[in-house]
């Protein structure tokens, strides 16, 4: 019956019809049967049972280990294998990934004449997300495992046993701990206070390290992006963090990667943290037993004090874990799937000159100043046709924003545009730099942004119907014809105002 180890012939002719089959994987055959339905199609009869019987022989461990040479890594990798599952083409005899992976030494970071900056990487009881990391992240140019370190949340005699094996087969160095309790909010947040204070422990001479959590995917610049921008971090005192994940940038809508933005708010998902910002934090971090969510009390304003973030227009890093703490399959597939992702091996960055505060803002300025400004009463957010695809020309929309917390405008525009649409970020001053299907676009909440004084007289602005019942809301934007002359439109459309 068999024609291989993988494969038989198509005997069983109805869905009563049985087979059975006892093999060793890759290896011999040790018994196989089969009975066959009888009678008529009208009536279809199932065969005796099926009995099978087999006395397979025990085989030495040293006969079935993969034929790999013997010796250095290849004996790590072989008890690692022997212990673990799940790992592929690490643990494949026929097909093993070339591991330890080829560490690139004449790369873009070595040419600039720099140090492989410190990767710390936030891990968990997850040791095959943190294989994929590590894969990746071993392969592009500027990895060294030896300016690598993972610190690793769980039980040191369970769950990470396993983390260290695979981390010791890397190379990498590793610490391990136990942040205790059952809150995961609270227990991350303790987490990443260790992270960083083991990091800038282990890496004592170090300005600065990269963190990086297990479930991210990085670009082939991830170094080479971070190299070029950590010099501003270091002489920029009004900057917090420099990050390779933009919270508003999808992968249809185009992007130029060499082109890094300021933003009032911290982005995370492989960060940039100097000591200087690192010293400034910890002395308040919240205490053992205090619920904060780390990330969002970086973000405070009476921590993160004003200072902004660099963040690129294309991420350097992918999400794709798909559960977690606070993730679901839903949040990963409405939220990070899509985010753009550089695939350029070499990216040189460019206007880094214009990301001081004072030049920055001029640069907007001359932005908003030569761009087509938009007609808030005649758009639709919501509509295909909103932006000619693919142009170089930067479009303007202003959107009612009296002040940081009236977002509702905003919330809706983002919705239409498919991005991120659960708080406020990545703005600067109120003004969001955008890409749609391949053109920029500048959103500004007026007239809350300083930027407002630059709004053309006659522009009119966007603003999103606000209905009494939020549960009977309308659809988001109904419009009248762009001639309408009143301020006030029908309760059933946009309130189209012609400030000027």
């Amino acid at each position: 019956m068999l024609t291989s180890d993988r494969a038989y012939e198509n005997t069983l002719s109805t869905f009563i019809d049985r087979w059975a089959w006892i093999w060793a994987k890759e290896g011999r055959t040790w018994a196989e049967g089969a009975v066959f339905a009888s009678g008529e199609d009208s009536l279809v009869v199932q065969g005796g049972p099926l009995r099978l019987h087999a006395r397979p022989q025990r085989t030495a461990l040293t006969d079935v280990e993969c034929a790999w040479p013997r010796g250095g890594h290849w004996d790590a990798r072989r008890t690692f294998c022997a212990q673990f599952e799940g790992y592929g083409d690490l643990c494949s005899c026929w097909s093993p990934v070339l591991f330890p992976v080829d560490v690139h030494k004449a790369n873009s970071v070595a040419e600039r004449g720099m140090r492989t900056i410190p990767t710390v990487i936030v891990a968990s009881e997850r040791p095959l997300l943190l294989h994929r990391c590590l894969l990746r992240l071993m392969s592009v140019p500027g990895a060294d495992p030896e300016r690598m370190l993972v610190v690793a949340d769980g039980d040191l005699q369970g769950g990470l046993r396993e983390v260290r094996a695979l981390v010791n087969l890397y190379g990498i160095k590793f610490e391990g701990h136990d942040a205790g309790g059952n809150n995961v909010t609270l227990r991350i947040t303790r987490h990443y206070r260790t992270v960083m204070e083991v990091a800038f422990r282990i890496f004592s001479l170090d300005p600065y390290v990269i963190l990086l959590e297990e479930d991210l995917y990085v670009a082939a610049d991830f170094y080479s992006y971070f190299a070029q921008t950590a010099p501003l971090l270091a002489s920029d005192p009004t900057l917090y963090c420099v990050s390779a994940w933009n919270d508003l940038a999808r992968d249809d809508s185009g992007g130029d990667p060499r082109l890094v933005m300021r933003s009032e708010t911290m982005a995370g998902l492989g960060w940039l943290l100097s000591r200087k910002v690192y010293q400034d934090v910890i002395i308040k971090w919240p205490g053992h037993d205090k619920f904060a969510d780390w990330d969002m009390w970086m973000r405070l304003p009476e921590v993160q004090q004003g200072r902004e973030c660099l963040v690129p227009e294309v991420s350097r890093t992918f999400h794709f874990g798909a559960k977690g703490a606070h993730l679901t399959d839903y949040f990963q597939a409405n939220f990070y799937v899509h985010t753009s992702f550089n695939t350029l091996s070499h990216v040189t960055l460019a206007n880094l000159d214009k990301l001081s505060p004072a030049a920055y803002e001029q640069h907007l300025k001359e932005l908003l100043l030569s761009g087509v400004h938009l007609d808030g009463g005649a758009v639709n957010p919501c509509n295909k046709t909103l932006l000619p695809r693919n142009s170089s020309t930067v479009h303007v929309l202003w959107i009612k924003m009296n002040e940081v917390s009236d977002d509702y405008t905003y919330m809706g525009v983002v919705s239409c545009l498919r991005l991120w649409n659960l708080d406020l970020r990545a703005h600067y001053k109120l003004l969001w730099r955008l890409r749609w299907k391949g053109t920029p676009l500048l959103m500004v909440g007026w007239p809350a942004s300083p930027f407002s004084v630059l709004k053309p007289q006659g522009t009119h602005i966007l603003m999103r119907y606000d209905p009494k019942k939020p549960e009977d809301e309308a659809p988001v934007y109904i419009y009248q014809s762009s001639n309408y002359s009143s301020s006030i439109v029908s309760a059933s459309a946009v309130t189209v105002t012609p400030y000027s």
